[in-house]
């Protein structure tokens, strides 16, 4: 038997507004990632991500690059703020991430790099970065900036596109940079399997500390701070 029409169309009536309401219900963020996919039109979240996430990048782990990473997140375990790890007078990464939670919120959040980054602020660590390798070897000491109060120790791999590429380094980092693992950023994705952290000791007085730069060794233009 089957069943009357206006049972049917009840049904229909229902799925329909069902729809409607979890479309009404659902965030909406634009979807994009320098160098890779990119949607210029809003996508709908999924039920389980609550906010729009704008990472971005600036490094100088070979050529110099700058990059922004949006998409939907989970805002109870996406990392915000700022990461800044130097690992050499020319070899860096600063990454800055933000959320919000309203629909398209991700679309006008830009770069803005602080001009206190680039000031000494009186700590040093030991400084080395090996792209390739699994290990790193001090070469000497350099003059941390900014809100670097850390000396890391970081091992692990930084990919993109398919490729992934081990690295190991010694210098100084922000606290954030000491409890991170996975960060999906503007340029590259970073997989740290070691952070070891520890204050930085005050610097000797200018004359007597041996300062180093690790000479940025080519690395390809790859990565990136969505926290798995």
């Amino acid at each position: 038997m089957k069943p009357p029409l206006t049972l049917n169309l009840f049904l229909a009536l229902l799925t329909v507004t069902g729809a409607q309401i979890i479309r009404e219900n659902s965030l909406s963020c634009f979807d994009c990632k320098s160098g890779g996919r990119c949607s210029h039109v809003p996508q709908v979240c999924r039920s389980t991500q609550d906010a729009c996430i704008f990472v971005s990048e600036h490094n100088t782990l070979g050529a110099e690059s700058t990059g922004t990473y949006q998409s939907c997140t989970n805002s109870k375990k996406s990392f915000t703020g700022f990461v800044g790890l130097y690992f050499g007078e020319a070899t860096m990464v600063e990454i800055k991430s933000e959320i919000c939670n309203t629909d398209d919120c991700n679309a006008q959040l830009t770069w803005s790099n602080s001009a206190i980054n680039s000031v000494p602020n009186g700590l040093h660590c030991p400084t080395c970065y090996a792209p390739g390798f699994s290990t790193c070897e001090s070469t000497g000491n350099l003059r941390c900036k900014g809100g670097a109060d850390q000396c890391i120790y970081a091992v692990g791999k930084i990919s993109q596109g398919g490729v992934a590429i081990p690295f190991a380094a010694h210098g100084c980092a922000t606290q954030t940079a000491c409890h991170l693992t996975t960060l999906e950023a503007g340029v590259f994705t970073y997989n740290l399997t070691r952070q070891d952290c520890s204050p930085a000791p005050r610097a000797p007085a200018s004359g007597s500390l041996w300062v180093t730069g690790c000479a940025p060794l080519f690395l390809p233009s790859l990565f990136v701070l969505l926290l798995h």
